[in-house]
């Protein structure tokens, strides 16, 4: 009883030290921010471009609103999708924080196990990251729900909570290894620069996956965070455009919505195979699986040296 109270004390602590830190938490939104904004100036002509491109002889059957929705819904998931990388990661400084701060002495003075301590910031780190996505993800889709019908269901919000909590888990496993090896929190900023200047190109939020080389693509849905996207998106927009093609009434025998599922990436594409949404997941399941027994093999030993 009492290492579960010593677990959920620290867990609280690093989940306070986060909260408080207000820059933290705005660091961890610009990516999404930063998307949001390139997609008022010009991103959506850009997807409304390849929509509208797709739909050439269409436009009769198809709805404007439709097509502008299903857009917002893109948008919507490269936000979900940057903010699944960027707030774990910034939750995550905590480590690297204390142990600049030489606060890993004090806990390493105490007989809490260093298993509990790095499950402490890892549980900590997925506390936040999730309920501040959820944050992102109910705004977002009250504002797509005031601009028009997404065709939702309940079964598409719930599967949209499960895909959220395991795209934090999955980057909050990832990162809590990365985070072990940093030691200055300026190295650990400038990390963070990489990440958010690619992490848009690797979810396909900027553009499409489908517009880069195969081998480029490959390499993007072998990382679990494109996968999420590609389940987010599925749960998101699927609704739209499963209405977008009742409209058709099958007059183009499919081509249209075929066509969407392959511009879009409705499914994780790696060489010549394409996989099921359920392989996805447990694709990402078990990488996450991976990173965490590496985490607990790997941080003590780390954790130990001065």
């Amino acid at each position: 009883m009492s290492k579960i109270r010593g677990l959920l004390g620290l867990t609280k602590r690093n989940i306070l030290v986060y909260m408080n830190n207000k820059g933290s938490i705005f660091f961890s939104m610009l990516t999404p921010l930063i998307i949001l904004i390139l997609y008022l100036l010009f991103l959506k002509s850009t997807f409304l471009s390849s929509l509208e491109h797709a739909a050439t002889g269409l436009e009769k059957l198809i709805l404007a609103k439709d097509m502008d929705q299903f857009v917002n819904g893109i948008l919507l998931t490269g936000i979900l999708s940057t903010a699944l990388i960027t707030i774990p990661y910034n939750a995550l400084e905590t480590i690297v924080r204390d142990r600049e701060d030489r606060v890993y002495f004090d806990m390493i003075s105490t007989p809490v196990k260093r298993a509990e301590i790095i499950l402490s910031y890892f549980l900590a780190a997925v506390v936040s990251a999730f309920f501040q996505t959820l944050v992102v993800l109910f705004c977002g889709i009250g504002v797509l729900l005031l601009n028009g019908s997404m065709y939702f269901e309940i079964s598409d919000i719930i599967g949209l909570v499960g895909v959220i909590f395991l795209g934090t888990l999955s980057s909050t496993a990832i990162f809590t290894l990365i985070m072990m090896f940093f030691k200055k929190m300026g190295t650990c900023s400038a990390f963070m620069g990489i990440i958010s200047a690619v992490s848009g190109f690797i979810v396909g939020a900027y553009l499409p996956l489908s517009e880069f080389s195969k081998t480029i693509q490959n390499v993007c849905n072998l990382i679990p965070a494109t996968g999420i996207t590609v389940l987010i998106r599925n749960f998101l927009t699927g609704g739209v455009l499963n209405h977008m093609d009742e409209s058709i009434g099958g007059v183009d025998g499919g081509a249209f919505l075929n066509a969407m599922r392959a511009n879009f990436s409705f499914n994780t594409q790696v060489g010549s195979s394409t996989w099921s949404l359920n392989q996805t997941c447990i694709y990402i399941i078990i990488v996450t699986v991976a990173f965490i027994i590496a985490t607990r093999i790997i941080y003590p030993r780390v954790y130990n040296k001065r």
